[in-house]
Formats: C-alpha cells, structure tokens, sequence
C-alpha cells in the first residue's frame, strides 16, 4: 500500500512540474514572429506558408503555437508570386497589417510589401499594398532597391520602417536602413543607412577580408526609457548565425549618428545550439517577463533546416538587455509568467 501511495505522489509531483515547464524547441520553423494581443488576450505568430502564402496562429499560451489561419495566398505569377519570407503582423493606427517580402522568384528581385486586414479580423483576409519605397532619391523610388525583413519602429509619437536592404540594385551586400512613414502603409521619405557591416568581422558571412557583410532582421526591443534594435548577422546558413545590437542614442532616428552598435555579438552560437538569429521579443502573459524567441539550426551543416527556440532575458540595472546565452534543447524551463 505505502508503495502505491509513493508511487501515486511521484506520478502527480511529475505531472505538476510537466505542467508548469516546457522543452524548446516548441516546433520546426524559421523567421519566427509572435506579438501579443491584449484585446483578446491571446499570442498571434505570423509564419510564411511554404513561400507562397501568410498563416496566423492564436493561441493564449507563448509556448504553444495554436489555431492555424492562411489569412493570404500569393498570386500564381507576378513581382510577389514566390519567395514570401519573414512576414510580420503590426497593428498601427487601427488596423493590423503584415509586413512581408516577396519576389517573382528570383531573389534579386526581393521587394518589402505590405498587407491590410479588410475587416477588424485579425484572422481575416488581407489586400496586398505596395510595394513599399526602399530606394534612393526624394521618394524613394529612384529606383526601388531589393529589401527583405521589414518592421515598425515607434519612437517619439513617430512611425518609422526599418529593413535590410542591398547598397545598390545586383549587389547582394545586406545595410539595415531607416526611413520615416507617412502612414503604416506608405514611407515618406528616402532611406537611411543606420548599420553597415565595416567595423566588425564577426558581422559577416566569413570573418576574413573577403567575407560577405550580412545585416537582417531588425527587431525593436523598447523598455526602461530606452530603444535598441537586434539584427541577425553573419551567414544564415552556416552556425556562426548570431544576433548584433543597435541602440539610439541621439534624438532623430534618421541621423546615422543617433545610432551606437555594440562592439560584440548581443546572442551567439555555443555548442548545443547554433545559428541562432532572426529574433523576435514580446512580454509575458502578465507583463512581468520578457522573452526571446529566435530559430536555431537543427544541424551543424550548411542549410535552412531549423526550429524555434524561445527563452526569457532579463535587464541590468542600467536598462542594458542582457540575452544571456541559447538554451540547450531538451532541458525543462519554467513557463511564462502568467500561463
């Protein structure tokens, strides 16, 4: 009898702990993107559906992705017909849109478009705008320039695009870049560069003289009064994948100046896990937490194959984001506050 009983607390002690904890990674995918809506209290992440299509999924748990909606399809030919990469879902100035790339199929014809809800359903159907204008010149369409990994920057009651994009068009060398917007669908003014590649080899595809800078993925973390901006850098299909970090420390976001890099990686590869980058960052169901999600390689071997990994970070007492370093997959983590 007292055996059974013992054996009954360990069965309930485990399912408790199962309950209260998670093991990354949450599922196979790349280019995660996850933002909170308060409205419905629920966790909406935007994925690309095989490159030719956007799908939304709810769910009211961080660590669990959810209901699945296809909310779009690509055209079967035209400028946005293949290639639909790391789509983002914004809600700005009342309607919720998604920020994507989209190609005709060849790469070097990447362009930044954005969809609009057609209704106040964020798992609605969406009508493609754009594209958005990432060029040189007064309007930004002298002429449109090849841009991928578009997302919002609020700062100071002022809306901002930020992207990576090539210096010229037939070049494949990745700037993050600026520029101010007229509303959430139409940028107002030329680019700015803000992060070139020309300081640090740790920033590029090989760290010597000949390897190929590569800056994407721009993602806004705002907290204790401050602004900063993580980007992915180095090569995407390689382990040396890993986070840089920019902070604005001047008062005009389309100042170059107003703009200080980190003179070391802000999240890096370590040997249970790697390739880690193109990171998103979004808070606890209560608010309490921060947390970090990013995808991760599934081998060490050149390729695309990788799985999302979320974990939280915290901040120093400066306000300074320290991410800490990957999580080794497998081990159990406490859930997000508030689940």
């Amino acid at each position: 009898m007292l055996k059974r009983i013992m054996l009954g607390v360990i069965c309930s002690v485990g399912s408790l702990m199962a309950q209260q904890t998670f093991v990354n990674p949450l599922f196979g995918g790349a280019d995660p993107w996850v933002v909170r809506d308060e409205a419905s209290k629920s966790y909406l992440w935007c994925f690309s559906e095989n490159d030719l299509g956007i799908a939304l999924y709810r769910s009211k748990n961080l660590t669990e992705r959810g209901e699945k909606t296809v909310v779009w399809r690509a055209p079967k030919e035209g400028p946005y017909s293949q290639q639909i990469w790391a789509p983002e879902l914004h809600f700005a100035e009342g309607r919720w849109h998604i920020y994507m790339a989209g190609s005709d199929g060849k790469n070097e014809n990447h362009l930044a478009y954005v969809l609009r809800a057609k209704t106040d359903d964020v798992m609605g159907e969406y009508e493609v705008l754009g594209p958005m204008a990432t060029g040189d010149g007064k309007d930004g369409r002298s002429p449109l320039v090849w841009a991928i990994d578009m997302t919002l920057l609020h700062h100071d009651q002022k809306l901002y695009a930020l992207w990576s994009g090539w210096d010229r068009p037939g070049t494949d060398r990745q700037f993050l870049y600026i520029a101010p917007m007229k509303s959430a669908t139409e940028l107002s003014g030329p680019r700015v560069l803000i992060c070139d590649h020309s300081e640090y080899p740790w920033e590029r595809t090989e760290e010597g003289p000949h390897g190929r800078g590569l800056n994407e993925g721009p993602q806004v973390v705002q907290a204790h009064g401050r602004t900063f901006v993580f980007y992915s850098c180095a090569a995407s299909w390689l382990p040396s994948y890993k986070l840089g970090m920019l902070e604005i420390v001047g008062k005009n976001p389309l100042d170059p100046k107003s703009w200080k890099k980190s003179v070391r990686p802000a999240f890096e590869s370590v040997e249970h896990t790697y390739g880690v980058g193109h990171s998103c960052f979004v808070q606890s169901p209560d608010g309490r937490e921060w947390w970090h999600i990013y995808h991760s390689k599934q081998s060490r071997e050149p390729g695309w194959n990788r799985d999302v990994m979320i974990q939280p970070f915290t901040f120093d007492q400066s306000g300074m984001p320290q991410l800490g370093t990957p999580v080794k997959r497998g081990v159990p983590l406490p859930r997000p506050s508030g689940e």
